[in-house]
């Protein structure tokens, strides 16, 4: 998949394609978050591995990408993920529901334009509320 495999996972796995982003996935762990990985073909995956960036360099410039595109985050402890704050979010002051996930993922965030890491937000909050919307309502 991309970076590391997740054991926590709560809920299905679902594609978010955005142009000028590599294919990600999307999905719920059983602590409320939603993760978001990238799927890199192999010559991106081999210039990744080129790049040979520092874990804490590529956090420092995949948040800065974010900010340029109006996004505010937080980068996780493990230098492997940046959590993203989210207006509509219910979770609690500081949380971050939405979790851009892996080095492949953020190594992407760094070089895509604002518009793709704001699409690839969009399509994330949309899946996130088509999942927390209940299945009776959203038949009607």
């Amino acid at each position: 998949m991309a970076d590391r495999t997740h054991k926590n996972t709560a809920g299905d796995v679902h594609d978010l394609v955005v142009e000028g982003l590599p294919p990600c996935t999307i999905q719920a762990m059983v602590d409320g978050a939603w993760h978001v990985l990238a799927q890199l073909a192999a010559e991106e995956q081999a210039a990744l591995a080129a790049a040979a960036t520092h874990p804490d360099t590529l956090c420092q410039r995949a948040q800065h990408a974010l900010g340029l595109a109006g996004i505010g985050s937080r980068i996780a402890p493990d230098r492997n993920a940046i959590g993203v704050y989210l207006p509509i979010s219910p979770a609690p002051f500081g949380a971050t529901p939405l979790v851009l996930d892996g080095h492949a993922l953020l190594w992407s965030i760094v070089r895509a334009s604002s518009e793709a890491i704001r699409a690839l937000i969009a399509a994330a909050i949309a899946v996130m509320s088509a999942a927390s919307t209940p299945s009776s309502t959203r038949s009607r």
